[in-house]
């Protein structure tokens, strides 16, 4: 049974935490479902300055609640969702992309008629999934330092250039990148040396992660001059340019076919 922590008195909260075990506070976790929600920041204030633990992630869903970052004063954490239906203030977005400093995953999922004009930010986490990117400027895209990123209502990106610009880089972090394309098919032989599927250099499946994988077997072949092996796997709705750190993933062929294709 889960302790109401939030329905003690403020001055019960210190006598109640220190009786726990280092297990126990090691990872708390703050859940709030019911408006209004003044108790919860006073709580979680409370906790962080009594334990000066660190944020690791944070979730939101459901905007009515007003439990931005920005409120709690977070700016650093290794994981951050955002799950938002309706509209809510551009000051927030803004203050998690300009003002938090995340490691390891960031996961936008926008309102569609979202309306949020956004200049240059700087991506450099494990993992970045936007859903509604239409913000997103060129140069935001092309300097996005991520092992995997996935973008959906995206613009008119310039895929090309980011091909070329992880050719001519020494970049071993970049493992995957899964955009929306509805424009005209690219001819990646212009420009680029490219390759058809050879099954004794790599593998057909690609492993995108714990649940689905990429058939490559229709992609076409980039190698960089380090030997890194590349793949863009192109059809109507969408683009994916991943890259073969592991040329052989056996592990992936049981897993579900990406859905977008």
């Amino acid at each position: 049974m889960a302790l109401p922590l939030l329905k003690l008195p403020f001055l019960a909260y210190e006598k109640v935490l220190l009786n726990f075990e280092l297990a126990d506070i090691k990872e708390p976790h703050w859940v709030s479902t019911l408006k209004p929600v003044n108790n919860m920041k006073v709580a979680f204030d409370y906790v962080r300055d009594l334990l000066r633990l660190p944020i690791t992630s944070y979730h939101i869903w459901n905007k009515e609640q007003n439990l931005f970052p920005q409120w709690f004063g977070i700016t650093k954490c290794d994981e951050l969702s955002m799950h938002l239906s309706h509209g809510f203030s551009n000051d927030e977005l803004k203050h998690v992309l300009e003002k938090v400093e995340i490691s390891k995953k960031l996961d936008l999922n926008l309102p569609r008629n979202l309306v949020f004009d956004c200049g240059f930010v700087q991506f450099s986490m494990d993992e970045l999934r936007i859903n509604q990117a239409s913000w997103i400027t060129n140069e935001t895209f092309l300097a996005m330092n991520c092992a995997r990123i996935e973008l959906s209502g995206n613009g008119n990106l310039p895929i090309r250039d980011f091909v070329s610009r992880w050719l001519s880089s020494r970049n071993t972090r970049f493992e995957s990148l899964k955009m929306a394309w509805y424009r005209e098919r690219i001819n990646w032989n212009e420009g680029f040396k490219t390759m058809k599927w050879n099954p004794a250099t790599r593998g057909r499946n690609f492993k995108l992660n714990n649940y689905y994988r990429l058939d490559c077997e229709n992609g076409i072949d980039i190698l960089r001059d380090d030997g890194l092996l590349a793949t863009v796997v192109e059809k109507y709705g969408g683009i994916h340019f991943v890259v073969w750190h592991k040329r052989f993933q056996p592990e992936a062929d049981q897993l579900q076919l990406d859905y977008w294709f």
